[in-house]
């Protein structure tokens, strides 16, 4: 009996595997995009401390380290992490 030769075939399947993750990818990106965004802006600024402009003694280094603490306090007192949170629960 004869056999048909079938070197190349396994192209065939890699084309379709790459185009069917091509196209759910795709779809998900649309998915994504459509969504309203959910960033919550940043509370309001309450304490401002500035940083000196150089840094020549211990004082200056005592406010710069300030006004980092004070900008850091800021930015995660910003942050919801209640979505991340439900996300990951619904993951597991």
């Amino acid at each position: 009996m004869y056999r048909q030769n079938e070197s190349g075939s396994h192209v065939l399947g890699l084309l379709l595997a790459f185009v069917a993750i091509g196209v759910i990818g795709f779809a998900g990106y649309r998915v994504v995009m459509m969504q309203p965004s959910a960033i919550v802006p940043p509370k309001a600024v309450t304490k401002s401390v500035t940083a000196p402009a150089k840094i020549t003694n211990t004082a200056n280094l005592n406010q710069a380290a300030n006004a980092l603490d004070s900008a850091s306090a800021q930015v995660n007192s910003g942050l919801d992490d209640s979505g991340l949170n439900s996300d990951l629960s619904n993951l597991l």
